[in-house]
């Protein structure tokens, strides 16, 4: 029988633009589950989730090819920016799904899960669900009670 174990991830983003590496913040709220799947929902449309490699300089690079991809122009909504931001969220989506394997996420060698930040600063939310078997988990901190799983 499968389980579902909420958390929910808050954090504050710094600049109008910006790539935050969310990787470890995640792994910290697995709680000792064995297996399982681990799934990631930003509550917002102006700033989106993937999985990047972490080597130097290429988060930003993908940053600085997404500005490119938004025209100039007069749009009907609200600023060009705020169009962007909502453009921007929307291609590269609100979640990401990760399997979790020994009690880890289950990337690869260079993988790593971002924020993408297209309006900064904001106070952004994430939501996690932990699928895993019942009885994988194990150790003290296998329950997420709701003050356990919050993170700033």
């Amino acid at each position: 029988m499968t389980t579902t174990k909420p958390a929910t991830i808050e954090l504050e983003t710094r600049s109008a633009l910006e790539v935050l590496d969310i990787t470890d913040r995640v792994d910290a709220l697995l709680g000792g589950a064995r297996d399982g799947s681990c799934h990631l929902f930003l509550k917002h449309t102006t700033a989106g989730l993937m999985i990047l490699t972490g080597e130097a300089g290429v988060p930003e690079d993908i940053m600085d090819i997404f500005q490119t991809l938004v025209p100039r122009r007069a749009y009907r909504h609200d600023s060009a920016a705020h169009v962007a931001a909502h453009f921007l969220s929307g291609l590269v989506g609100p979640s990401v799904h990760v399997p979790v394997q020994g009690g880890r996420l289950a990337l690869g060698e260079f993988q790593r899960i971002v924020l993408m930040e297209f309006e900064g600063p904001r106070r952004r939310e994430i939501e996690l669900r932990l699928l895993a078997e019942q009885g994988a988990e194990k150790g003290p901190s296998a329950s997420l009670g709701p003050a356990a799983a919050r993170s700033t």
